[in-house]
């Protein structure tokens, strides 16, 4: 079939599928799009949607848990047998289209668009909605998007949201909450384009409490005041924080300089696990969420004062993808997940040992960058990796600050920086 062209409904002919958005039910097709339907000897979707056609004299497969079994059915049906398939709103938009393409060609699908429930919850709400960031938690693994949603809560004031039995509006209310998002109001669209429809504005406590049914739609609001009140540190900066953004103790810090090329080093890639070891107040942890997208930051730390500033600066930076561990790195990484990226700041003299169990766990294609103020820690990092299957390359990084002096400038010397990078010999 060519692009843009328009079939006709009486000329249709298998393995032509016809993919048809239901918007928000039967009510919302067009005569059209119902002569497609009568002419169908085969209608699939969800029981819900089948249900709009009870006396269609054709042949009724359901889509239920295992999309893939009902898709080869239909791909099988479709190739003597005019074919319907139904989608709730636009099959396009978080719907059933791409898989059906993915498994037809576009050759042999005819798509039907229609309203979305996200376009009819902001037409219920008298709201615009070209400004609003959709998110799908649908299905989706325990990993997938994991964190990702709320840094965009950071930066979006409004966000909607298709939800699933175990990722409820409560489920999400909390998430929310533990972020350290209070400032949020939530709606909660129950049940769209049915008689039961219910639509209703809680505060993120309320629905974190409440059972809602199991056919939702979410939206999250960011309180007016909120937007208008001063914005939490540096929300905006992308890269470059400076030193006394951070809680932390004289001098132990990450240098922004030296943080910046360490970041570079690392080569952060969206989705990817971040080991910071000796992560002291977190600058690293906290600037490479901020940047990368990171699934998971892994922060250890085993001195207590330091802890204490790397939580406070998690909760001020609001960064829900940086996790705080406290204590011996060889101890309490065994049951965390395997690392794409590891930063080593410092290693409580079991630099040895760390680097061995961060070889072996280090998944394909990762890289290992250290920093060493030290020579004697210089080459205990460099002597590790020879004869391994890894490249080493070592940068020195000195830099000068300007001072004031008299009515002029002078350049005052930080200690320089070795920084250690490590990757997989190809």
């Amino acid at each position: 079939m060519q692009t843009g062209l328009k079939p006709n409904p009486e000329e249709w002919r298998p393995p032509l599928v016809v993919l048809v958005g239901m918007g928000m039910g039967a009510e919302d097709l067009s005569p059209r799009v119902l002569s497609w339907i009568e002419r169908a000897d085969v209608l699939v979707g969800g029981r819900r949607l089948l249900d709009c056609f009870p006396d269609h004299p054709g042949e009724r497969i359901p889509l239920l848990s295992s999309l893939d079994e009902a898709i080869e059915r239909l791909c099988s049906v479709a190739r003597n047998r005019r074919t319907v398939v139904l989608a709730s709103g636009d099959p396009f938009f978080f719907g059933i289209g791409r898989r059906l393409v993915q498994a037809l060609g576009k050759e042999h699908v005819f798509a039907l668009p229609n309203v979305t429930s996200i376009q009819a919850l902001f037409a219920r709400l008298l709201e615009p909605w070209d400004d609003v960031k959709v998110v799908s938690l649908h299905g989706r693994s325990e990993t997938a998007n994991a964190g990702r949603w709320l840094d965009d809560l950071r930066h979006c004031s409004r966000m909607a949201f298709f939800t699933d039995p175990r990722r409820t509006p409560a489920w999400i209310a909390r998430e929310i909450l533990a972020a350290g998002y209070a400032h949020h109001t939530m709606i909660v669209a129950e049940d769209i384009g049915l008689p039961t429809e219910r639509i209703g504005r809680f505060t993120l406590r309320e629905a974190a409490d409440r059972a809602f049914s199991t056919l939702n739609l979410v939206a999250v609001f960011a309180d007016r005041d909120h937007c208008r009140a001063p914005a939490a540190p540096f929300e905006d900066t992308v890269l470059g924080l400076p030193e006394d953004a951070f809680m932390h103790e004289a001098g132990l810090i990450t240098k922004t300089e030296v943080r910046a090329v360490v970041l570079a080093h690392l080569l952060l890639q969206p989705g990817g696990v971040l080991w910071d070891v000796g992560s002291g107040s977190g600058s690293v942890s906290i600037e490479a969420a901020r940047v990368g997208r990171l699934r998971e930051v892994i922060a250890v730390e085993r001195n207590e004062d330091r802890f204490r500033d790397l939580v406070a600066n998690i909760e001020r930076f609001r960064c829900p993808e940086v996790r705080p561990v406290f204590g011996s790195a060889l101890q309490v990484l065994a049951g965390v997940p395997d690392p794409d990226r590891v930063f080593i700041g410092g290693s409580g003299g079991e630099l040895p040992m760390l680097l061995d169990m961060v070889s072996k766990r280090l998944r394909p294609g990762g890289r290992v960058v250290q920093t060493a103020v030290t020579l004697d820690t210089l080459e205990a990092a460099r002597s590790f990796w020879l004869g391994k299957p890894f490249e080493v390359c070592v940068v020195q990084l000195q830099v000068s600050r300007s001072a004031p002096i008299g009515g002029t400038l002078r350049l005052e010397a930080l200690n320089p920086v070795f920084i250690v990078t490590v990757r997989e010999r190809t």
